[in-house]
């Protein structure tokens, strides 16, 4: 059986080895070999035969399988993009974008200021710092935006009164502002230029509406420290564990980037294959971005000290109480910085529409730049009015403040451009021009002087020369309790410098808690608050007295350059219709005691009453001791003595009439145990003395 099968297989074999007709190999002359001598294989011939149509094979289902491929790519393509695939397609990859990236902006942090704006020459504020010369005046602007918006109105305005007035000096502003800047900025930025050598005639501020809105808004809302520069936490850059994050995100994004351009570069951008796999790896990329960025953003919320600073403060109200106390400290530094540059210095409040009463809004203005209920409008409504307290104890300090927040009071016309605080072209103008106005005493001394006006004589040590008296005459007016002010031949220079008033009153107990022990209340004022007026070169003004009864009066004008210009003092005299009334009352009583003054106790007072009285007896010091029923009612100081000293003048208490003289002390609440009181003459001891045991 075995044998069979083998013989059947040579069968077969020589069968296919047979050449009939030459057919196997037409065109080769072999001859046709015999069943038991098969031909020799010639090297190469089969295995030629068989590589190419393994080529002819493999090259078919290559281009087959490219073009399924293909297809079904197209098809894949179609399906997840809802789009045919064409060529360049393979570059659109789903670009993830980072925090911030693709805006313009040229804003820089600042190592001191916190941050700048308008590149790095701006940041630094124009190098070299300014420096005087014999024929500039040099002004430095510092503030916020509306600083920055009221600038080239300011700039112009300078330059045109410099002009009018005959005064070629070369003038130099520059301009310190940052928009949303606040203080300590202002005062920072003043103390680096100073530093650096910078020297100014004037520096002017304009501030107000940033610290109550960027400090005690946005800070806080924010919980960022009140004092960092607005937005810090944004502004600050990335903690150690951000810089990780933005690390890794990098080199994703360069990853990204290099995926896009070879599919838009690629020979073989055309294949939907290729298109379809580099966007799916892009895509992975850029996915992988947004869930870092996720992070990113979500570590931006966490708490750090660099970005956020102390957390201070928990409640809204000490917040803005704290804003506005730093703002009334960085005033005071700003104006000891330029006092020690030889500048003067100039502080406005800025005007806000938001201030009640402040302007009537007009129909455009009530459309697009009234919102009372914004973070704007809640910010002035809680800051200012805090602000405006620090109003008179500013003007006390000696500084040329003024509050310009009712300085559109009576103007109807559309000044404010957007919600915020900015006004349009109109609004600027109107607000230069009363700047102007106010500055006006120092543009004159320094288009007098120059360089060698009185802030420069200051600041090298010499006294400026004077420049004659400008006292006014002043009288106290006792219908409507007011004092007056009348200079004859009055010019508006005249009316620039700030006007003092110290107010002594017949009592300490008049007085507010805090002067006590000065013993006077102060307070500073301009001309225009006064309700000054100006006509044909008479200036009168009038400043209403306090209701207590006033002993003293001091009083006159005085600038940071100069000092006092004028001064006047007087003891205001009781008048002789209130001295009758105190005496007939006395009439029915009967003296505590007898002396060279009858003395008289009535309503918690002590009355001095001299029947018969000539100006000498009331010339000599009056004494008066108090000793209270319990010492701890006494100032710690005066425990160990057992009594307070209760001093007085006669002329400040009372005065004569009629032929007598009359005077009254007001006595302390406390119980008293006795009195001793009587006059004195300093190096001659006692004129006359009494004690009066009170019990009471």
């Amino acid at each position: 059986m075995g044998g069979a099968v083998r013989d059947e297989r040579e069968r077969r074999r020589l069968k296919f080895w047979a050449c009939p007709a030459g057919a196997l190999y037409p065109t080769i002359k072999l001859p046709c070999p015999g069943p038991k001598n098969p031909p020799a294989k010639s090297p190469g011939a089969e295995s030629g035969l068989s590589f190419r149509r393994k080529i002819l094979y493999y090259g078919i289902m290559l281009l087959l399988t490219i073009l399924a491929s293909e297809g079904m790519a197209r098809v894949a393509y179609y399906a997840a993009y809802n789009q045919w695939y064409g060529g360049g397609m393979a570059a659109a990859g789903g670009m993830a974008a980072l925090p911030g990236e693709g805006t313009e902006h040229s804003e820089l942090r600042h190592p001191y200021y916190g941050f700048a704006v308008g590149g790095w020459e701006h940041a630094l504020n124009g190098m070299p710092p300014p420096q005087r010369a014999a024929d500039t005046v040099v002004v430095g602007l510092l503030g916020g935006s509306l600083m920055g918006g009221v600038n080239s109105f300011l700039q112009r305005a300078l330059a045109d009164w410099f002009a009018s007035e005959g005064r070629p000096q070369r003038l130099i502003i520059r301009d310190f502002t940052l928009s949303g800047g606040k203080q300590p900025q202002q005062a920072l930025i003043a103390a680096n230029m100073l530093l650096l050598g910078g020297e100014f005639d004037l520096l002017v501020n304009l501030d107000g509406f940033n610290e109550a809105w960027g400090s005690g808004g946005v800070n806080y809302g924010e919980g960022v420290f009140p004092f960092f520069p607005n937005y810090w936490d944004s502004r600050a850059g990335l903690t150690a564990g951000e810089i990780l994050l933005a690390g890794r995100i990098g080199l994703l994004r360069r990853e990204q980037a290099r995926l896009a351009a070879a599919g838009e570069g690629s020979p073989l951008r055309y294949s939907a294959v290729f298109g379809l796999v580099n966007r799916w790896r892009q895509e992975r990329v850029a996915a992988e971005i947004i869930l870092l960025n996720h992070e990113l953003a979500a570590m931006a919320g966490d708490y750090s000290l660099e970005k956020y600073g102390p957390r201070s403060w928990r409640e809204e109200g000490a917040v803005f109480a704290a804003v506005a106390r730093a703002w009334y400290r960085g005033s005071l530094t700003l104006a000891r910085l330029a006092e020690l540059g030889g500048a003067e210095y100039y502080h406005f409040l800025q005007p806000n529409q938001y201030v009640p009463a402040a302007k009537p809004l007009s129909a455009a203005e009530r459309e697009q730049a009234y919102a009372p209920g914004s973070t704007y409008g809640r910010a002035v409504a809680r800051g200012y009015p805090l602000l405006r307290r620090f109003n008179k104890d500013l003007q006390r300090e000696g500084i040329n403040y003024f509050d310009m927040t009712g300085i559109f009071a009576g103007n109807g016309e559309t000044l404010y451009r957007d919600e915020c605080c900015h006004l349009n072209d109109r609004g600027y103008e109107l607000l230069a021009a009363e700047m102007l106005r106010r500055l006006e005493p120092a543009l004159l001394r320094l288009g007098r002087d120059g360089t060698d006006g009185p802030a420069a004589a200051l600041a090298a040590g010499r006294r400026p020369p004077e420049r004659g008296p400008r006292d006014y005459q002043v009288a106290v007016v006792a219908e409507g309790n007011y004092l007056r002010y009348t200079r004859e031949g009055c010019a508006p220079a005249d009316t620039a410098a700030l006007f003092f008033l110290h107010l002594t009153p017949r009592e300490l107990a008049d007085l507010p808690a805090a002067r006590r022990e000065a013993g006077f209340e102060d307070g500073l004022f301009s001309f225009d608050r006064a309700g000054g007026i100006l006509q044909e070169g008479r200036c009168v003004a009038q400043i209403p007295l306090p209701d207590y009864p006033v002993g003293e009066i001091r009083t006159g004008q005085w600038t940071p350059a100069r000092g006092e210009l004028w001064s006047a003092a007087a003891i205001v005299p009781v008048a002789a219709a209130e001295l009758r009334a105190e005496h007939a009352a006395l009439t029915a009583e009967e003296p505590a005691a007898r002396d060279y003054f009858d003395l008289y106790r009535r309503d918690n007072r002590l009355v001095y009453l001299r029947e018969t009285c000539a100006a000498a007896d009331t010339a000599a010091a009056f004494f008066l001791h108090i000793v209270p029923a319990d010492v701890a009612d006494l100032p710690e100081e005066r425990r160990e003595a057992g009594f307070v000293h209760a001093g007085f003048d006669f002329a400040r208490r009372g005065g004569p009439f009629d032929g007598k003289c009359l005077a009254a002390v007001a006595l302390p609440d406390y119980p008293i145990a006795g009195l001793r009181t009587g006059q004195y003459v300093p190096g001659q001891g006692e004129l006359w003395s009494v004690e009066l045991a009170v019990g009471r």
